[in-house]
């Protein structure tokens, strides 16, 4: 008995060394970084790093430049993580075939409530089928630069008679965007605007939600089965919960449609149609992809919005420049999304703002579909990538003095603009955020529509940070501003 026990845990010990030694073992010229902990590789790095430099996105950073390499080699638990600096790699994971894949981790899935379904986070033929109804779908039903104008019109007017009516008390602008902007997008997803009170409890839902992924992303992703020890302290049962509420407000929306069959009138009615006559299609996928629009649309463009407002108030100077075009190119009508092509000084200053404040740092998570090769470095299979925009947009061999913000950077010598490739707002390629056209298009026309009857200055004199709140997406910390009305001469 006593030799069957001891045989059994020198097996153990000789396994547990085994499984130490493969769990540190790197593949062959993988990317260079910090050195690998048996079982959970360089997560007390990035813990330590991110502590250090208040993010992930700004943690990388730094690893990237201790290893002097454009191509970072990490492990977090389990997984093999490459991140990409430099605009030639950063190109070639938008673009490259191998690197379409997303990861199929348990985190993934919990942030689409519990499956792998929708277009963010799955790949294969499943997301080319998904995301191909979804984009034609939505254009269908008007989801296309030209056509949304009038929406984005009708919720800029909103926000004037907003502003107008707190005459000149000073606003927290956040959840007033927020609400116009998810109002456009869900008017094509459900044909209608949210009431009032849905639209708080909504972005309520979703801000807490970004938060609790914020919090529980480390401990989560790293070793999963916390949840059933830790469910409070890992932040799994409010993600749980939120998920729960979020899925049955979606569930209540289809429902209504259901009940009130229409052809064709919004891109939940078309989806409802295609239930009928596919089965890759389902009421499961609807919810994810519901969410994934209201996140992609709403979010990214909401936080640049806020940035492009505080960068006026930061910089009267070229608040005054703006409006100067603005009254000199439109007048007093409602801008367009056309106006862009003529209002260059408005729009350099709009692509500063994109520039100077990186909404998303951290582009990614993608999975690698077959072995493959970048700067020299084996990247294998099931790898996960991410590139660092943030950085990108900070390169000294692109940008003259990155860190001064300077819309003249995106203006040449006649006049025309510049440089806008540079900028990766919205990414590149056959993954690019699908909400793309209503976030330039709302960007733009919400800025101009403001900055036409108002001078954006600080309230009680008192100058915001331009430091951002870097969470999964980069935000400004809250601000309060004041909006004067312009007196024409």
């Amino acid at each position: 008995m006593i030799t069957s026990i001891v045989i059994f845990s020198i097996l153990i010990i000789l396994l547990t060394v085994y499984l130490s030694l493969e769990s540190v073992r790197k593949p062959k010229n993988y990317p260079p970084g910090p050195k690998w902990l048996p079982f959970f590789g360089c997560n007390f790095t990035m813990k330590k790093f991110s502590k250090e430099y208040g993010s992930q996105w700004k943690a990388l950073s730094e690893l990237r430049k201790l290893y002097s390499t454009d191509v970072l080699g990490l492990k977090l638990g389990k997984e093999l993580v490459v991140v990409f600096f430099g605009e030639e790699n950063i190109r070639r994971m938008f673009l490259d075939k191998e690197f379409e894949g997303r990861p199929d981790t348990f985190f993934a899935r919990l942030r689409c409530l519990g499956t792998r379904s929708g277009i963010t986070f799955t790949d294969g033929q499943v997301w080319k089928t998904q995301r191909a109804f979804t984009v034609k779908n939505l254009r269908n039903v008007g989801f296309v630069k030209t056509l949304m104008e009038k929406e984005i019109q009708t919720e800029t007017c909103n926000f004037i008679k907003c502003i107008t009516e707190k005459d000149g008390h000073s606003i927290h602008l956040r959840n007033i965007i927020a609400k116009a902007v998810l109002n456009v997008l869900w008017k094509y997803v459900a044909g209608e605007n949210i009431k009032e009170e849905g639209l708080e409890h909504m972005l309520d839902l979703f801000n807490s939600r970004s938060k609790a992924f914020v919090m529980a992303g480390g401990w989560l992703n790293l070793m999963p089965w916390c949840r059933y020890l830790f469910p409070d302290w890992t932040g799994y049962n409010i993600i749980k919960n939120l998920n729960k509420e979020l899925s049955y407000l979606i569930e209540e929306i289809i429902q209504k449609h259901k009940s009130n069959l229409i052809e064709g009138k919004d891109f939940i009615y078309s989806y409802l149609d295609e239930i009928d006559a596919s089965e890759d299609f389902t009421e499961e996928q609807l919810k994810v992809i519901c969410m994934d629009l209201i996140i992609a649309g709403s979010q990214t463009t909401s936080n640049a919005l806020l940035f492009a407002f505080l960068a006026a108030l930061k910089h009267p100077d070229m608040q005054d420049k703006v409006y100067d075009e603005i009254d000199r190119v439109i007048g007093d009508r409602l801008p367009c999304w056309s106006d862009n092509y003529s209002l260059i000084y408005t729009s350099a200053f709009l692509l500063e703002v994109q520039r100077y404040f990186t909404i998303a740092p951290l582009v990614g998570p993608r999975r690698v579909l077959f072995d493959t090769y970048v700067d020299g470095y084996f990247i294998p299979k099931e790898t996960t990538v991410m590139s660092s925009i943030g950085d990108l947009h900070m390169d000294p061999a692109i940008w003259d003095q990155p860190n001064e913000f300077n819309p003249e950077r995106f203006i040449d010598d006649t006049g025309a603009l510049k440089n806008s490739e540079h900028v990766y707002t919205f990414g590149l390629g056959r993954r690019r955020c699908p909400g793309d056209s209503l976030g330039k298009s709302f960007l733009f026309i919400a800025f101009v529509g403001v900055i036409q009857k108002f001078k954006v200055v600080c309230a009680n004199g008192v100058l915001p940070s331009d430091e951002p709140i870097i969470g999964l997406l980069a935000s400004p910390k809250p601000f309060q501003t004041e909006f004067i009305l312009r007196k024409k001469a």
